[in-house]
């Protein structure tokens, strides 16, 4: 999704106008897709989210061969890692868009945050995938907790 957002933005003379026709056809806002940055904790989400509703506009751009994007047509099985993944990332990109973060809401937003980490690692329902990247931010979030 990273690469197809760069490649979609970066080339404004084929692809942009490609995923802009893609969009007005399927009678969607003609829009682009949310950058993942790294200094911006909640991009990921954002940028998974917008993925997500914006699917069959992927899907089209991804498969026509005259815009060369082939390989990064994703399958149905990393949509689902993506819906997983979404799922995860909703909680904590939603507690901390709803107010500014200060001392006395860090220590129970961190505790939030753990049991949700540790209640998607015990989900049998998630992927192997999402159970490694959630053991990964559990690890991190422990380094500084």
């Amino acid at each position: 999704l990273r690469k197809l957002g760069f490649k979609i933005i970066h080339l404004t003379v084929k692809l942009l106008p490609a995923w802009h026709e893609i969009l007005e056809a399927l009678k969607m806002r003609v829009t682009t897709l949310p950058r993942d940055v790294s200094t911006h904790w909640n991009s990921t989400f954002n940028m998974v989210e917008y993925a997500l509703r914006h699917r069959e506009a992927i899907d089209a751009v991804t498969q026509r061969r005259d815009l060369g994007l082939r390989q990064l047509e994703l399958t149905d099985h990393e949509w689902v890692i993506a819906e997983q993944l979404r799922d995860v990332l909703k909680d904590a990109t939603l507690f901390f868009s709803r107010s500014t973060p200060n001392l006395a809401t860090v220590i129970p937003a961190m505790d939030l945050i753990d049991k949700k980490l540790t209640t998607y690692s015990l989900n049998a329902s998630f992927l192997p995938s999402i159970h490694v990247a959630v053991g990964l931010a559990k690890k991190t979030l422990n380094r500084y907790y």
